[in-house]
């Protein structure tokens, strides 16, 4: 009879230890699950303009991911101004899990040799710091269009390259907006400057960037993002067309459901 008691206590502490393991394991991951991640993107206009940090970090609250954007932008600047500014002001690169990388627009066409460095020294920088590289695929507007048609490769191509080689993530925007320009050319991707993005084309870019960083599909995302500004007063980061923000998300999903 003691026997068959003592063995009851057993299996009684066996079942505890069990269930305290399990629900400390469970802790640990949910913790682990509901930690802040934050991205980093640094670049020029074509990341700030239509508050694109802004919107994309909307979209993942949206679908409750828990991740935030910060961002480190200059007008017109490329990535070699970013890095000599990251060495005397110090980005902290170390405390983000993503870094979005932006070169001058025309770099990857007119000066590859440039491009190719810095993002690759930023790209080391991020692996050392243990964050994501991810390389800002962007677009080719009609100047670079003229020049890159002279050219092997185009500009979505040279990055997706560069991004090859270094073993970072390419955000195939630029692709996108070349389906769009092609299979939708009533849909307005440009300012009037023919350069820069439309709150279309921010609209699009944020969708690809959400897709490429969560892995999910931007179909059914809402078109227009609010937040507030410095006094707390509410403002519109960006309102997309009704009848134009379900075309972008499904060519947005279309573009990066291969790559995700």
């Amino acid at each position: 009879m003691e026997l068959i008691f003592r063995s009851y206590i057993a299996l009684f502490l066996v079942l505890v230890s069990s269930s305290v393991y399990s629900s400390t394991n469970n802790q640990a991951l949910s913790s682990d699950s509901i930690k802040t991640k934050k991205v980093l993107m640094i670049g020029n206009s074509f990341t700030f303009y239509w508050n694109l940090p802004q919107v994309i970090e909307c979209m993942f609250q949206e679908r409750n991911e828990n991740i935030t954007v910060d961002q480190r932008t200059i007008g017109g600047s490329n990535l070699a101004k970013h890095w000599m500014l990251n060495k005397k002001e110090d980005y902290s690169i170390e405390k983000y899990e993503y870094l979005v990388l932006n070169d001058h627009s025309t770099n990857p066409l007119t000066n590859v040799d440039a491009c190719g460095k810095y993002i690759r020294k930023f790209v080391k920088l991020a692996k050392e710091n243990n964050s994501i590289p991810l390389i800002y695929g962007t677009w080719e507007y009609p100047y670079l269009k003229d020049i890159s048609k002279n050219k092997k490769s185009n500009t979505m191509e040279i990055l997706d390259s560069i991004s090859r080689l270094n073993q970072a993530i390419y955000v195939p925007v630029g692709n996108a907006f070349k389906y769009l320009e092609e299979s939708y050319p009533e849909i307005n991707l440009y300012m009037d400057d023919n350069k820069h993005p439309s709150p279309n084309a921010t609209y699009l870019a944020a969708c690809v960037f959400y897709a490429m960083i969560t892995g999910e599909n931007p179909i059914g995302l809402p078109r227009r993002f609010e937040g507030e500004n410095i006094d707390g007063k509410k403002i519109f980061y960006i309102i997309t067309e009704k009848n134009i923000a379900p075309t972008i998300q499904k060519v947005a999903n279309l573009i990066t459901e291969d790559l995700r």
